[in-house]
């Protein structure tokens, strides 16, 4: 689905042609990704390969894309896509904050751990280096930040509280959480699984978040549900 989201806003023509040129576009990204999948990584995965693995002559690629820089950036498009979208979800109001914070960071480390290859070629993949490269996964760090950023300023204002430093705090967790997970991925250790790392990972968060509302004067029940923390929120400590 995912894959029909990226090539659909790619693709300008219109009528049966195409829908057509789309249905084509979509089997060239998802050969390449499944190539890339199981291909070590750094490993080149000709253009050759790609479209006999997609069932087109190498001639059709071209004519879909502009050149292999095309191809590699409308795929990493693709890629960062669907982390966003399962990272992303809404909020529920009958989820605690540390419930909340917890379902992030284990769908994000979950899906790092089934496509750890796809997530390296992200980071370090051809076209990585490039300015679009870069916007791609900037782009999509910072869109995780802002939820997390959504979610902080959620809790601050339950208690009447605004900061100018939610944003770049929320931009620093993201940072923490996608350079834990890479190293995690990178070393493999034997005693930390992935339901401990997640836990490492949400709980270091919190830890950021309490002790910020706790310089404040707020001490912020992690395991209420938000919507009773928006009902009856905690009161600010006497100094």
């Amino acid at each position: 689905m995912l894959v029909r989201i990226v090539v659909d806003r790619a693709e300008a023509t219109g009528g049966r042609w195409g829908e057509h040129n789309t249905e084509r576009r979509r089997a060239i990204i998802a050969a390449y990704v499944e190539l890339i999948e199981e291909s070590q990584p750094g490993a080149d995965i000709p253009l050759q390969v790609i479209a006999d693995r997609a069932g087109v002559k190498r001639s059709v690629v071209y004519r879909h894309f502009d050149d292999r820089g095309d191809l590699d950036a409308k795929t990493r498009e693709f890629a960062v896509e669907q982390v966003v979208d399962l990272v992303m979800p809404d909020f529920d109001p009958a989820e605690s904050l540390r419930g909340t914070i917890f379902r992030i960071v284990a769908t994000y480390v979950g899906w790092v751990s089934v496509h750890a290859r796809l997530h390296g070629w992200i980071e370090r993949g051809p076209g990585s280096g490039d300015p679009a490269g870069k916007a791609v996964v900037g782009g999509t760090k910072a869109a995780v930040a802002e939820r997390v950023a959504q979610l902080f300023t959620l809790a601050a204002s339950v208690v009447g509280q605004q900061h100018p430093g939610i944003d770049p705090a929320a931009f620093a967790i993201v940072s923490l959480v996608d350079g834990g997970v890479t190293r995690w991925l990178e070393t493999r250790p034997a005693d930390l699984d992935e339901t401990e790392l997640t836990r490492l990972l949400a709980d270091s968060i919190w830890a950021l978040f309490d002790a910020m509302a706790r310089a404040r004067g707020f001490v912020v029940n992690p395991d209420r549900p938000i919507a009773e923390l928006m009902a009856d929120p905690p009161v600010r400590l006497e100094s």
